[in-house]
């Protein structure tokens, strides 16, 4: 495995749930830590959790001239960027007909946007430097769709092509890009699905820590994986349900209904009051 004692890492969207375990858990392999957040108090809360002196530098990822100023700060202080970690996401779920306009853009914005405009200012100082790795967490619903939750799917959906594309167009640079794509997971995200009208795709299965995902993260630096789903048995089972797209509307309405079914099931475990229909 690639050693990564003394690599500088950036992950962005710190304050969630995904990124506090990655972070954590890069930093017992050495790490040195930048951390950016849109939400300013999240990111010290997340310094707290992992018991970092991380830098921190407050920045919204949709802005151009946010994010250059961010990855110039993080060089100044720290000297480079070795390792980018894309984790900031949002959802509003909900049905497509009934969405505002001003929810989709901004999931479009975070997602997919936010993601673009860090890669294309960290990706030219990689090259320079002789090669590098660039992780995004997309989701399960880039590979499968989600019902009420048709612009997330998108954004996520296309974080796979752009995560494939790179990986060609970079490796010739030694700069390795590879995606990770998580089953639910136990974050706020997810609970904020549970109460405001998730897919029922997404209470298909237990959710998984946040541990698990930043372990894949681990591997695809480590091991250079193009591609890491969370579990790997979902992973394949998605892959070959979607050769056949007409197979995915012939199956979904019982996989929605045991969807539906483990949701209370699920919010139970998790401890989330609220609506469970």
């Amino acid at each position: 495995m690639k050693s990564l004692d003394g690599k500088v890492v950036l992950i962005t969207g710190a304050a969630g749930g995904i990124a506090r375990e990655t972070a954590a858990l890069l930093l017992r392999h050495g790490v040195r830590l930048a951390l950016t957040d849109v939400n300013a108090a999240g990111l010290k809360d997340a310094v707290k959790a992992a018991g970092s002196a991380a830098f921190l530098h407050a920045c919204d990822v949709t802005r151009r001239a946010d994010v250059a100023r961010l990855v110039k700060s993080v060089k100044a202080k720290l000297g480079r960027i070795d390792i980018l970690v894309n984790t900031a996401g949002i959802i509003v779920p909900g049905p497509f007909a009934q969405a505002r306009p001003a929810d989709i853009e901004r999931q479009v914005q975070v997602n997919l946007m936010g993601a673009l405009n860090v890669i294309r200012e960290v990706a030219p100082a990689m090259i320079e430097a002789g090669g590098g790795s660039i992780i995004t967490i997309s989701s399960m619903a880039g590979i499968v769709p989600e019902t009420n939750s048709a612009v997330y799917a998108a954004t996520k959906y296309a974080l796979r092509g752009l995560g494939l594309t790179l990986n060609l167009e970079m490796k010739p640079f030694n700069v390795h890009v590879g995606t990770v794509f998580p089953d639910s997971v136990d974050t706020p995200m997810l609970r904020f699905e549970a109460t405001h009208g998730g897919s029922p795709l997404t209470f298909l299965n237990p959710p998984q820590p946040p541990r698990d995902v930043a372990l894949a993260v681990l591997r695809a630096i480590t091991r250079r994986r193009a591609e890491v789903y969370v579990p790997a048995s979902t992973g394949v089972f998605s892959k070959i349900v979607t050769i056949w797209p007409g197979l995915v509307l012939c199956i979904w309405p019982f996989l929605a209904k045991m969807g539906a079914k483990n949701k209370a099931k699920v919010m139970k475990r998790m401890g989330i009051e609220g609506d469970a229909s």
